[in-house]
């Protein structure tokens, strides 16, 4: 399988490029080279034939890069996931993984006693959050409209330096990268929301949700005490 990842430089990208190196063939988009891999396209992905020559030939795209906070970061973010999902249907691509957030659905809105499941309405509380929004329902239009599969992924915090959970909110490397495979190789799978994150006592996610629908069986889990819980 052929696989462009956006956002190829960062934390999460650059975790999947050592996941993925070794199984599939791979190409990376980002401002930066992309360290550790050959096929690393400079360019940026808010402009669309950067994109839809990055995405030519390939079976299926990561789309991980965001450009910022700000409100004109937020316009970009969002013209960038309409080139990623307009190029992939152009290009012929099978299926996009779209990095959305967990933060859709904050603790400013939702106590942290209630679990986050996908019945609930997201409601962002920043441009940023929006974007992400934006680009799930977007993704749903995409697929319901054009020959395309997408996978939305609610990231919740992942730190390069950090690989083991200690919090429900919280994505260990390995389960990163079993996360995004699953996103792209599970079967009978036309458009799907999951959360990103690893299992947890404190059952914060619904995680039966990401098992039943791409097989997402997270490996590791955080253990947090009763009186550490907020």
């Amino acid at each position: 399988m052929r696989i462009l990842i956006t956002g190829s430089a960062g934390q999460i990208g650059t975790t999947l490029v050592q996941g993925f190196k070794d199984k599939y063939e791979l190409r990376g988009l980002d401002l930066v080279p992309t360290p550790d891999l050959e096929d690393s396209v400079v360019g940026d992905v808010a402009d669309f034939q950067t994109v839809f020559e990055a995405s030519k030939d390939m079976d299926a795209i990561i789309h991980l890069a965001n450009v910022g906070p700000s409100w004109n970061q937020a316009l970009q973010s969002m013209i960038s996931t309409y080139n990623i999902l307009e190029s992939a249907a152009q290009n012929g691509a099978r299926r996009v993984a779209y990095a959305s957030r967990a933060g859709v659905l904050p603790k400013s809105h939702y106590p942290r006693d209630i679990q986050r499941n996908m019945d609930m309405l997201p409601k962002p509380d920043s441009y940023y959050t929006c974007t992400k929004v934006f680009g799930e329902n977007l993704g749903f239009m995409y697929t319901s409209r054009r020959e395309l599969e997408v996978v939305c992924v609610r990231i919740g915090n992942f730190n390069r330096n950090r690989d083991k959970p200690t919090h429900p909110h919280q994505l260990s490397h390995g389960d990163c990268v079993h996360l995004f495979e699953q996103c792209l190789i599970h079967p009978g799978v036309k458009y799907e929301v999951v959360f990103g994150v690893s299992d947890s006592d404190w059952e914060l996610y619904d995680m039966d949700h990401g098992r039943q629908v791409i097989g997402y069986y997270p490996k590791d889990k955080s253990i947090v005490p009763e009186d550490e819980r907020e």
